[in-house]
């Protein structure tokens, strides 16, 4: 059989063993703090790349439904705007015509033909009144009756003018009662 050697039958002096121990443990040391290092990294880039994929994944589902729905409501909304467009092109061909009629109708001729109307009766009440204050001139005493002739025909020529300004803005489109 082999001989021994005295290292090999554990004949080290107790200094030289406890620096092997030594040394073995600051070897064993530092390789498990580089294997805890490396499970900590490991770890932490695991439950990194989980917790990305789990979001990503919300992100991506929500993104997509959201897309299709607002595809839908852009689909929806175009077909409306040409339903509306074509809705103004019909309108805007009417329109001319419906001026036209408007301009026409009985209504804005037979108001013309009342502020004409008006006009002359107040000319005429004009001319009357002047007409009486001359007569009222040449007979004598006929002061009391123009006077009185003059107060009917100055409330006529009111109203007359009442309906004139009532008319006026009939035409305009303002509104006829007053605040």
């Amino acid at each position: 059989m082999a001989v021994r050697e005295p290292e090999d039958d554990g004949q080290i002096s107790e200094a030289q063993r406890i620096s092997m121990l030594e040394r073995s443990m600051s070897t064993n040391r530092i390789f498990l703090l580089l294997l805890a290092v490396l499970i900590i990294v490991t770890l932490s880039v695991s439950i990194t790349i989980a917790i990305l994929s789990t979001m990503e994944g919300d992100a991506e589902s929500a993104s997509s439904s959201q897309i299709l729905e607002l595809r839908s409501e852009v689909k929806d909304l175009k077909a409306e705007l040409l339903k509306n467009q074509a809705q103004l092109a019909t309108l805007s061909d009417a329109l001319p015509q419906l001026r036209t009629e408007l301009q026409n109708s009985s209504a804005p001729t037979f108001q013309r033909l009342m502020l004409q109307q008006e006009k002359s009766n107040q000319e005429f009440l004009k001319a009357m009144k002047e007409g009486m204050y001359d007569l009222a001139r040449m007979v004598p005493g006929s002061r009391t009756w123009l006077e009185l002739y003059s107060e009917r025909i100055d409330k006529a020529n009111t109203l007359s003018q009442e309906r004139e300004r009532l008319l006026k803005r009939l035409n305009t489109g303002e509104p006829l009662i007053e605040p």
